[in-house]
This record gives C-alpha cells, structure tokens and sequence, in this order.
C-alpha cells in the first residue's frame, strides 16, 4: 500500500519526525530565466527557487504532493506538482478511488511544459512515488532534459518503493533507481528497506547502514540521508538517521538518534523529503544543521498530531496546517553527531 505505509510506519510511527497561492511575477522577474540564472534569484524576485514536484497525491489527507507541498511553499519555495496518482485518500483507507498516470501521460504535460519554455525556470526537481513503470521511465528521460536546460538543477529524489520488508512497486524499478535516477540526484532519502535494496546489502547497525549509503554513493548519488534505521537493540526506543555524502568525507557520517513514538501516520516520508530538500539548499553541505531542522520539524508534527488528529482505520492524517509554525521555526531538541565508522555514536 504505497500511500499509506511508505514512512508511515518506517518513519512516522518510528519518527518519535499555508498552501500559499503564488502571484504572478511581478515585472522585475524575468519571464523565462536563462539555465541556471532562476538559482540565484533573490526574495525579490524568485524567492528560494521553483520546485517540480512529481510525486502521488490524494484529495482528502496529507500524502505525497499534499504532504510536501505546504512545506516548501511556506519555506519560500514555489512549487509546480505533477501527481503520479491521483486517489480519493490514501490506500490505507477500505475503501479508495483513483487512477495512475501512464508514460504518455507524462508526454503531454512535459510537452506543455517545454512549448512554454517552463523547464528552465526550475532550480529543484523532487521525486517520490511514481507509479507505474512506463511512468518511472519517463521521469528518468526528464532528469537528463532538465539538467540539460539548467546545469544547476538540483535533483532530489525519493527511491519509493517499499517499506517494512515489502516491496509494492514492480521489480524494475530497483534498477531503474539504481542506473538511470540516482546517479544524477543531488540528495537520495531511502528508507533501510530502499538502501538495501538500492545497496544490495543488509543493514543491521550503524557501520553497515554507513556503507549501503556510501555503496549509493558510489553508484553517482553526492549526498544520502537513510531516513529511519531500525538497528537490533535500539528500535524498541530510537529511529536512527543517518548522512552521508560527498561534503562529509569518506569513513564519516551524521548520526541522529530520535525517540519512537507510536501510532501509524500517513505522508511523513512526503514531508521528510520536502524539508530535506528545503534545508538542503539553505545549509549547504551542513548535514548537522539539516537533519536537526527537518527532524526538529516531524517529531513536532506528530506530536501535535497524536493530540489533536482524528484516527481512521488505524491511521491518523496528519496536522499539517496545524504545525505550520513548528514547520516554519523548527525547535531543535535532538543533535546530530558527526561520527566515524565503527566509533560509537548515540
């Protein structure tokens, strides 16, 4: 069940981590940027920089680009969502409606897309849930003809593609991932069950998740944040987190212990990536700065939504709008440690 398990259990449970309606640009903004230009557009003009955002989407909750939308925009992004799927609700609901784009789906929005000469306006592309095969495979054409257009592109990208030992997406799209996304992403936030899969290796503590995100590394990715580790010994009370990249240094990552809490919540992967990407860009190479703003910001997501959320079928949407200010001014509690393999961090 893509929608609903995906970090829902794997990091919501375990993470215990103002849709702005954009004017027009004003005159002084450029209509089209040239490659590169948009990036460094200040407030004045572009703000943080413009997203496309592919991922799923509901109608009623809080997952994919519902869930990661709000985030950025509030951060002072603009964002342009694709919706990969497009359901009632999530899938964890009894009953839910929808459908799934297909590639040439895709064609006709890139096609409007680059007739318009929109793609060069883009400094962020971010990926979640794709979908279908003949989707996924669309989208790993589209990296190159972004990159193409602005050299500065900055790729994000999700590997969505199971949670909790299961995989729900078709076999294929483990290589897909592997050989034709990753090696072009800026940022790559697996889960321990993606890094594995990704890594072709077991995780069971945290000098081997250390080397499934270097193995990710190593197959073209600058930067890898496994977004809940669940280590024998420690998943009864902590989520681990764990960076690694090019700006850390090899044989070094930033280690993140946070306390579990309980309860299943659905788009908590969504919005982990959305906040990634936005302190990302703001700290650049500053992985203790980032992951303790994003997670600062989860754990008082849900916080505020085990108070105050309403559980339906076993699941609780999240408080989103709610925790606007938590999102905005993230309360660090938990510091990340930098560490170095097989040294002792907690």
């Amino acid at each position: 069940t893509p929608l609903s398990n995906r970090h829902g259990m794997g990091v919501a449970s375990s993470l215990a981590g103002v849709v702005v309606a954009r004017a027009f640009y004003t005159l002084r903004t450029p209509k089209h940027p040239a490659p590169g230009e948009a990036r460094h557009l200040t407030s004045s003009g572009m703000g943080e920089g413009r997203v496309l955002s592919i991922s799923s989407s509901v109608v009623y909750g809080y997952v994919g680009n519902k869930a990661s939308t709000f985030p950025m925009q509030l951060l002072g992004f603009d964002v342009d969502p694709i919706n990969s799927v497009q359901l009632s609700n999530h899938t964890g609901y009894k009953i839910f409606r929808g459908q799934k784009l297909e590639g040439v789906d895709m064609d006709k929005l890139m096609e409007g897309l680059e007739k318009n000469d929109f793609l060069a306006t883009y400094t962020h592309l971010m990926t979640g849930y794709l979908g279908k095969e003949t989707f996924i495979e669309r989208v790993s054409s589209i990296v190159l003809k972004m990159k193409e257009r602005n050299k500065n592109l900055l790729f994000v990208c999700d590997p969505v593609m199971g949670d909790n030992g299961k995989l729900y997406v078709p076999e294929a799209f483990i290589s897909i991932y592997r050989d034709k996304l990753i090696p072009h992403a800026a940022l790559v936030t697996p889960n321990q069950f993606e890094a594995e899969k990704l890594s072709e290796s077991k995780i069971t503590d945290l000098d081997s998740a250390y080397q499934a995100a270097a193995q990710i590394v190593r197959r073209g990715a600058k930067n890898v944040v496994i977004t809940s580790l669940e280590l024998k010994g420690r998943q009864e009370d902590y989520i681990d987190v764990i960076a690694v990249g090019e700006s850390i240094g090899k044989g070094r990552y930033y280690h993140l212990a946070l306390p579990r809490q309980p309860g299943k919540y659905s788009g908590c992967g969504d919005l982990c990536t959305s906040l990634l990407l936005v302190w990302f860009t703001k700290h650049p190479g500053d992985f203790k700065a980032i992951l303790e703003k994003t997670f600062a910001s989860i754990q008082s997501v849900i916080r505020r939504t085990r108070t105050y959320g309403t559980k339906r079928c076993g699941w609780t949407e999240l408080e989103l709008i709610a925790s606007r200010g938590d999102i905005a001014l993230p309360k660090i509690t938990q510091r990340a440690s930098e560490c170095q393999v097989s040294s002792a961090c907690s």
